[in-house]
């Protein structure tokens, strides 16, 4: 049933005199319902265009880093020697069971791998980043690898799927990093959102080598790129 809230306050939507609610149809529910919503601020709250920066702002180099590739271009905070950072991430185990682990569960006492795409089923991560890793998986155990991991930051019955459809196995571990928590941490966050597909901010592609938790090898790329990250690399230092 429609709700709707009367307000003495005039409607952004509409001319003063009319002070009727904003309505908005749900996409989400069945043609027949509807969503009703007043408006519960006054009109000067509502900007209509871009407010001018501050005088004490312009001219000072700020700048918006919602651009292209402007998130890639901040340094990351993880570098060899660092500590990886403490979060959690999902999965679906054997079992098809939603589980969840801590970085320090994944690396304690463990010389892991463990790569980040920018997306799960985009073409150079499908076809080229994770079946790489999927291909040397053997050759990177015999060098001593405990565990290969793949961190995207999608949720986890995406990269359930992704697995399916890649025939992943168990030879590398694919984590969810859904609230990008993990990528975060790192610093390596890339902003894609002003691509048509929608992949809003990602991961920046790396491959890293890390020893009971602790960063030996770091290869990150700029952006989305694929030069440095990819399995034969990493058995290169190994």
């Amino acid at each position: 049933m429609a709700a709707t809230v009367v307000s003495n306050v005039a409607s952004p939507c509409r001319a003063p005199t009319a002070p009727k609610p904003c309505v908005r149809t749900n996409p989400c529910a069945s043609p027949s319902i509807r969503v009703t919503a007043a408006a519960f601020f006054p009109s000067p709250l509502f900007i209509t265009g871009p407010r001018p920066l501050p005088a004490a702002v312009r001219g000072n180099g700020f700048r918006s880093v919602r651009r292209s590739g402007a998130l890639s271009a901040i340094r990351a905070t993880i570098s060899v020697g660092d500590k990886l950072p403490e979060a959690t991430l999902s999965y679906f185990d054997k079992e098809d069971e939603l589980r969840t682990i801590t970085v320090s569960e994944l690396t304690a006492g463990k010389k892991v791998v463990l790569l980040a795409v920018p997306g799960a089923f985009t073409p150079t991560c499908s076809q080229k980043h994770l079946p790489g890793f999927v291909e040397k998986a053997e050759e990177l155990k015999a060098k001593g690898v405990d565990t290969i991991a793949c961190v995207s930051v999608n949720d986890a019955f995406v990269m359930k799927a992704w697995g399916k459809d890649l025939n992943v196995g168990d030879k590398v571990f694919l984590l969810a990093d859904g609230n990008r928590e993990f990528t975060k941490a790192l610093g390596v966050e890339l902003d894609l959102s002003d691509k048509p597909v929608g992949l809003g901010v990602r991961s920046r592609r790396y491959a890293l080598y890390a020893d009971d938790g602790v960063v030996k090898v770091l290869n990150l790329e700029e952006g989305g790129a694929f030069t440095v990250s990819g399995a034969d690399e990493i058995l290169k230092v190994l």
